[in-house]
This record gives C-alpha cells, sequence and structure tokens, in this order.
C-alpha cells in the first residue's frame, strides 16, 4: 500500500504554524504541487534544524529519487554527521542542471573542497539573482554568506551577506534564521579583525532555546568566537576557560569545536601550562586531516602540534609536522603562527616563506600584527635596528584599535628586548605600548634594568674610545665575550652601530 503523502505527524506545528499549513497543503498535493512546496521550504527547515523531519518528508516524496529530493537528503545526512551517506545521495542527485537553485545552494554545503565550493557559489550568487517565486530568498542569502566567510576569497562580500541574511529573516518573523545569520556574522568579523564589532554583535545574539541540528553542525560558534577575540587580545586565562567550555568528546574534527581545540591548545601555550601539553596533543588528534567547507583544517592542526612539540624541546618532531605546511596555500593565520614558530626555532628563511604565504593569503589585522611583530624580532636578530623599529611602529599601529596583544606577549626575549627599546626610543603609540608592557611585567624597566651588570660594564667602555680588543684587556675576559656583548646591546636597544647604541642610552 502506498504511503500517504506526508506521512502522519512528520510535520508538526512550528513557528507560526508552518509545518504543519505545508502538511494540510501536502495530503493533496499532486506531484507538480509537491515539489514546489518542497523548493521553497527545505532550505529553511534545514537551516532551522528540522533536518530529520525534512528527510523523512523526501522518504514519502510522490518520487523519492527526484534529483533535488536525493539532493536534499544529502543535505540532511551531512548535517547530521553522515557524510558517507551525503556522499552517496550527492552523486546520485547531481542529474539536475547546473544552474538548478537547488543543486547550486545543496552544493554550498556538500561540495568536497574550497575549489570545488568556490566554483558553486559563483554559480549561487547568479542563481540567486534568478531565484523564482518559491524559491527560499532569506535562507538563501544565509547560506551563500556562510559560504563566502569560509571560503575567505572576498570577506567583505560574506559579511554583506549575512547581514541581508539577518535583516531579511527579521522582515520574514523568522527568529531561528536570523540567529544563526547574527551567530555567522559575528564570526566573520572576528575573522576580518573587526573583535568591537564582532562582540556587539555576540552581546545581542538570543540564547537558542536548545542546541539545534545547526548548532551540533557548527559547533558551538559564539563561545568559539569569544575564544578567539580572548585569545588574539592576550587574554589567555578567559581564552583557555571559554574555549575549554566548547569542546566535546563527539566532535567531527572540521567544524568550531575543532577551532576552539586550536585556540585552546595555543592558549595553554602561552600560558605555559606544561602539565596540560600531554592532554592537548590528543585534542589535536581529533582535528581533521582533510579541508571541510574551505577551512584548511590539516594546516591548522599541523601548525598549532609543531608550537605544543617545540614547547616540548622537540624541534625536530616540530619540523617534520609543520614542513607540508609550507606546500599549502590559503592559510594566513596559520602561515602567520608558523613564521613565527620558524624565527622562534631558528630558521629564518623558513620563516620568511610562511610570512609569503600568509600575505600571499590576505591578512585579516590580527595576523597581520603578528607578522609584523614576528618581521621585528628577526631584523632585530640580524642586527638591522631601524628596520625592526620600523616594523615593530607598524604593528602597534595595527594593533591598537583592536586591542591585539597577544603577539607581543611572547616569552621571548629578543621581543622582550625590542619593546623594552622602542619605549625609550619613543614611539606614536606609546599609550598601547605601554599597555602591553604593563601586561609583560615590563612597564617599569629602564635601560639600565636590561642589561646583564657585564653588559653594563661594556656598555661603559663603549661610550669611550676604547676599541673593542682594548675592552676585553680592561675587563680581563676574552676578546669573542666582549663581542658577543657587544652584540647582545645592540640587539637589546635595537640599534647596529656603536654610535647608534651610545647615543640611545646618553638619550634615556
Amino acid at each position: 500500500m502506498r504511503q500517504s503523502f506526508p506521512p502522519p505527524n512528520v510535520w508538526r506545528d512550528y513557528r507560526g504554524g508552518v509545518l504543519s499549513a505545508v502538511s494540510q497543503e501536502m495530503a493533496s498535493a499532486d506531484p507538480e504541487q509537491a515539489r514546489s512546496l518542497l523548493r521553497t521550504n527545505w532550505l529553511r527547515l534545514i537551516i532551522e534544524s528540522r533536518t530529520g523531519e525534512l528527510e523523512q518528508f523526501c522518504m514519502a516524496f510522490p518520487d523519492p529519487y527526484d534529483p533535488h529530493v536525493l539532493l536534499i537528503r544529502a543535505c540532511c545526512r551531512d548535517l547530521l554527521g553522515d557524510s558517507h551517506g551525503a556522499e552517496y545521495l550527492r552523486g546520485q542527485g547531481l542529474r539536475v542542471a547546473p544552474d538548478d537553485f537547488v543543486a547550486c545552494f545543496t552544493e554550498l554545503l556538500l561540495a568536497p573542497d574550497a575549489e570545488t565550493k568556490a566554483t558553486v557559489a559563483d554559480r549561487a550568487h547568479h542563481a540567486l539573482k534568478e531565484c523564482e517565486a518559491d524559491d527560499d530568498y532569506s535562507s538563501a542569502l544565509f547560506l551563500l554568506g556562510w559560504t563566502e566567510v569560509r571560503l575567505r576569497r572576498d570577506l567583505a562580500r560574506g559579511i554583506a551577506l549575512l547581514r541581508s541574511a539577518a535583516d531579511e529573516a527579521r522582515l520574514r518573523n523568522r527568529p531561528e534564521t536570523q540567529r544563526l545569520a547574527q551567530s555567522n556574522l559575528a564570526f566573520a568579523l572576528t575573522h576580518a579583525g573587526l573583535f568591537t564589532e564582532a562582540e556587539t554583535v555576540l552581546d545581542a545574539l538570543p540564547r537558542a532555546p536548545e542546541l539545534s541540528d545547526w548548532d551540533r553542525f557548527e559547533g558551538g560558534l559564539p563561545v568559539a568566537n569569544r575564544g578567539c577575540i580572548a585569545y588574539w587580545r592576550g587574554d589567555f586565562e578567559s581564552a583557555a576557560e571559554l574555549l575549554g567550555s566548547a569542546i566535546t568528546d563527539e566532535s567531527p574534527g572540521n567544524n568550531f569545536e575543532a577551532l576552539s581545540r586550536l585556540y585552546f591548545v595555543m592558549s595553554l601555550i602561552a600560558l605555559g601550562r606544561t602539565d596540560r601539553y600531554y592532554a592537548a596533543a590528543g585534542l589535536l588528534q581529533g582535528i581533521s586531516k582533510t579541508d571541510k567547507h574551505g577551512i584548511p583544517w590539516d594546516t591548522l592542526r599541523r601548525v598549532a602540534s609543531a608550537w605544543l612539540a617545540h614547547e616540548q624541546d622537540q624541534d625536530e618532531r616540530a619540523m617534520a609536522l609543520a614542513a607540508p605546511a609550507l606546500t599549502r596555500t590559503g592559510a594566513a593565520v596559520a602561515h602567520a603562527l608558523l613564521a613565527e614558530l620558524y624565527r622562534v626555532i631558528g630558521e629564518p628563511v623558513r620563516s620568511g616563506q610562511a610570512f609569503r604565504l600568509a600575505a600571499a593569503a590576505g591578512l585579516p589585522r590580527y595576523a597581520r600584527v603578528s607578522t609584523l611583530v614576528t618581521s621585528a624580532a628577526l631584523h632585530s636578530a640580524a642586527g638591522r635596528g631601524d628596520d625592526a623599529h620600523e616594523q615593530l611602529e607598524h604593528a602597534l599601529e595595527n594593533a591598537g584599535a583592536e586591542r591585539v596583544f597577544a603577539p607581543f606577549l611572547a616569552d621571548d626575549p629578543i621581543i622582550a628586548d625590542l619593546l623594552n627599546a622602542h619605549a625609550h626610543r619613543g614611539s606614536n603609540h606609546q599609550s598601547i605600548l605601554h599597555t602591553i608592557l604593563e601586561k609583560r611585567g615590563l612597564h617599569e624597566s629602564t635601560v639600565a634594568g636590561i642589561f646583564t651588570e657585564r653588559e653594563k660594564d661594556v656598555l661603559a667602555c663603549l661610550r669611550t674610545t676604547m676599541t673593542a680588543d682594548e675592552i676585553a684587556k680592561h675587563l680581563g675576559v676574552a676578546y669573542p665575550t666582549v663581542k658577543s656583548h657587544i652584540r647582545a646591546i645592540y640587539r637589546k636597544l635595537g640599534v647596529s652601530t656603536r654610535r647608534a647604541a651610545v647615543h640611545a642610552t646618553m638619550q634615556t
């Protein structure tokens, strides 16, 4: 006996009676009317987490092998965590014309890699302009904005689409779509480095009454978002607390729960929580080794794992973990963090490679600050003091508006010395510099305080006409030792000549 369409009790009353209304219409609909109703409601029902009911509805459709139905079922499967079932149904359903609305917008969820997703997104932009009366415009706006943010090819466009989606959902009285659009808008703003605006959106975000399918699919986006902001602002304790609360045992390893794992581990490293490094390594193992929705999960996982290995004095392992990341593109933040790691390990050439990869991908402001601090430290270590201070000044300029402190707070003597020297040298961003020094516990330091006792002796001799050889004899130490002290003095002052060193200390 043929099953009734739709099956009893599948469409229950939901947000103003949408499902009950659809149920009544479906009961007497012909196949074409059924197709129209499905086309009108499928995307909203996926976004608003009625995937289980939607899939039951698809199974009871007059033609359950209709390509549209198969593609919609594939989205349901993917959202519910059945990637293999989703892949099978997607393959069966791709008999639809490539410019079809349903095909475009299901592929935004299902496309296996960033390149395919980008191609589909271009088609979806066209499909959105040509959408018909029974296409779900507000949900399509959200999904297209969601996709553009993850592709990171035009973040401003993604932000604009999500703003439009939130407004459209509000006008159509779709609070759940509006909430999700605002939540993803906050993430887009965070990724763009607009932390203050992102926090404003997050503060206004209504709390979901219960954890939805889409919330599980995304993996705790609002909490991960706040944790990321706390990390880049240098509030590592708050970051660890927030991000730790978002971590679950049932993560697929490719959603915002995975992002929480990454930043949680980086926060532990910043805090020096060596007692938690073993558990941190286990968390990183739970992150996907393949990309998903355009996000380079494997590259991010490798960079965080390499940092963790370095902190455990395993630099060879760190290098091995990080090496494949230098062959990949499109991971600006990961490559910015990798550039700093290579600098700390003592690999300036590889640091430069990572730096260029980061720049090529388009740097958000916080990642730009990170690369500028790395560049300043590289110049300082190479004795190019003026270049070091120029880069540090640019870093302070970029850090100020959104209080991006994390890159300045590394437990690294070169960065510490450079910041101290910069404070004595003078900055156009003295307020932000003083805040950073306070966070580092260095605000009260003086030039005398940054030198060892022997370096002070050498510095006093540098103010005379004595040569390095004469200074060595005067102090009763070896000539190479004096040269080593002189290099340390230059590095700490951010200068490259004796005259500049004397001038800097006389000014102070």
